[in-house]
Formats: structure tokens, sequence, C-alpha cells
């Protein structure tokens, strides 16, 4: 998850992508215990639900970037400076950062997270607890990749209690965005896997056009920061305000 660089991979990257198929793995054999083959099977169609509106094809493509735009052009206010703009390198820079992002958490983890844990979570809670409760989760999950720069916690941040915290906050954020999205969808894991991908590789999009403050810690901390706080709004508002929600009917 969250505001990952790609551009130089670290080696013990390629090892954590072993490890990072847990949580789907975890779930396909809780799965199995409790309802054998049918329940495996029922989890992998998920990955195929491909037949949603285009709304939220577009939603999950744009939004994660979009965010973080408005929190890089928000930061102005804190009396940070933009520097110079870069858009011509974008349409090699969108597919390919989408790309890498792929291997590296969605695909491997998001059977397991919003294919599994989050509808088991649903029939206990409300849709604002359960999300709180997988952020805390998918957080935690990612506590061996800290080591390892820009593979969960920004590579600009150092690695201490507060920028876990802010991790931390990240995370919970776009789960409640995760949850209000897989509402809409039906629990399609595809639209779950995308959104992921472009929450990851939003970051390598928007500061490729932004590349002047890019390693400016201060700046990127509190465009982190904004960047939390317009998830929080946005993800809330849609479970809560969300019109024929189903989740507030289940």
């Amino acid at each position: 998850m969250g505001s990952k660089r790609h551009s130089a991979i670290p080696p013990l990257a390629y090892i954590g992508l072993i490890g990072a198929f847990g949580p789907s793995i975890a779930a396909m054999i809780l799965a199995s215990i409790s309802d054998g083959k049918a329940g495996v099977l029922n989890l992998i169609k998920k990955l195929t639900k491909w037949r949603v509106h285009l709304r939220w094809y577009l939603f999950v493509l744009l939004i994660p970037s979009l965010l973080l735009y408005v929190s890089i052009l928000a930061s102005r206010l804190f009396g940070f400076s933009l520097g110079q703009t870069i858009y011509s390198n974008l349409p090699l820079v969108i597919p390919s950062s989408i790309l890498i992002a792929l291997p590296f958490g969605p695909l491997p983890e998001e059977l397991g997270w919003r294919g599994y844990a989050l509808p088991k979570l649903l029939k206990r809670h409300n849709p604002l607890i359960s999300s709180l409760v997988l952020g805390i989760f998918w957080t935690f999950w990612h506590i061996p990749a800290f080591r390892v720069p820009g593979v969960a916690i920004p590579s600009v941040f150092e690695v201490n209690l507060w920028t876990v915290i802010l991790y931390l906050l990240s995370n919970t954020a776009l789960c409640f965005i995760f949850t209000a999205v897989y509402d809409k969808t039906q629990g399609s894991v595809l639209i779950a896997i995308l959104l992921h991908a472009t929450s990851n590789a939003s970051s390598n999009v928007l500061y490729s056009i932004f590349p002047d403050i890019e390693s400016i810690v201060p700046h990127r901390e509190v465009i982190y920061m904004l960047n939390i706080l317009l998830m929080f709004i946005l993800g809330i508002g849609m479970i809560v305000f969300g019109k024929d929600n189903n989740l507030k009917k289940s």
C-alpha cells in the first residue's frame, strides 16, 4: 500500500514479494476449512468480477492521483513552492508505475484483505469499525517491510514512531475508501486490486510531475498529511452519506 516509490526497487523487495502472498494464501486456507472447495472457488470468483459500472473503473484509476494532486497544490498554503512542473512524461510514467506496483501488494494481498477479511468483518461490525480494524491489521502486516526504504513508508522518511503513525493513518484512511468501493462493486476483488495498484503508483506519477519537491522531507510530510485527511473525508463520506448503501443495510 501507500506512497511507495519504485524507481529503484531494493533487492530485498523481491524476497518480500513471496511473503506478500500471505494474506491471500491464508484466506484460501481459511475458506477451505470453513466451506471446503466451494469456499475457495467462491473466493477466486471475486477476482474475475469485472461487470461493474464504468464509473467505478474511472474512480479507482483516477481518485488516488487526484487526491494526491490536490494535496500537493494545497501544500502551497503552508508556504511551500512546487518548483517546475513536467507533464510530458505522464504517458509513459502512468502505465509503467501501475504495472510495477501490481505485484508488490495489489495482486498478492487483495484476495486476503478485501476478498476474505473485509466481508468477515462486515458480518460482525459496521463498515466504519470494519475499515478501522482492517487498516490496523493491514499496517502491521507491513512491519517486516519497514526496513526496506520505499516499500511501505515513503523512502524519504525515517522509520520512527511518527512515520509509523502516519503510515497507519494513511492505510486506515485508504481502507475506508476500499470499503465503500467494495460495497458499490458488490465485492469485486478485481476493482480492489486496481485501486490498490493506482494508490501505490500515485506518488510515482505525481512526483514525476513535481520533481523538485520529491526529496524535500518537510514538504513531503505536509503533503502526506493532507492526503491522509482527504482520504478520510472521502472514504468516511462515501460510507456514511452514500445513497443506496448496501453496507448500511447488512
